[in-house]
């Protein structure tokens, strides 16, 4: 899987993000305005759906000339720090951690059971840095990916997933 790219201009980005699906790089233009108005003291995420124009037709089993979706979660610094991939509207929770699953292993996919407006962290309720990882806690994630698109180490997110638990802002479900 090769690198997600981004170039930086005046008024807007050009990301390049691997998807899964089409096997290829997806390029997009995106307007830094909309990344700022996005961010809110935390992370953006851009949706979007497309098909890949170019599938193998000899292949019964390349599905990439469907619709799908490509989930880029961007930082304030404009760097893409994950990427998401899927079929239809929503991330199914088979699909999350699937790998992890039949390795015997536990997946952990902590879910926002109360939105909190961005005018918390100015009350002092949550630190900036809660509330860029509950704005990735999108129920797409697990806890290990969550502390990777915040580029924080898993520890640090664990605990401040048992803080926002504590606060009764997020669920973590687990899967074995």
């Amino acid at each position: 899987m090769p690198e997600n790219k981004v170039r930086k201009y005046f008024k807007l980005i050009e990301a390049w993000a691997w998807c899964d699906i089409c096997e290829d790089m997806i390029a997009l233009n995106i307007n830094k305005e909309e990344i700022i108005d996005g961010l809110q003291m935390g992370i953006y995420t851009k949706e979007y759906k497309h098909a890949n124009p170019n599938p193998d037709l000899d292949d019964t089993d390349d599905v990439s000339g469907q619709e799908h979706t490509i989930y880029i979660y961007i930082n304030d610094s404009y760097e893409i720090t994950g990427v998401k991939t899927f079929f239809g509207e929503s991330m199914s929770t088979q699909d999350i951690g699937a790998e992890t699953v039949k390795a015997g292993g536990e997946v952990r996919i902590p879910v926002i059971v109360k939105d909190v407006p961005p005018m918390a962290v100015q009350l002092g309720m949550l630190s900036k840095e809660q509330f860029k990882v509950l704005k990735i806690c999108d129920g797409m994630n697990t806890i290990e990916e969550v502390a990777s698109t915040a580029q924080k180490s898993v520890e640090e997110t664990e605990e401040m997933m048992e803080q926002l638990r504590k606060k009764g802002l997020v669920k973590v479900i687990r899967r074995t």
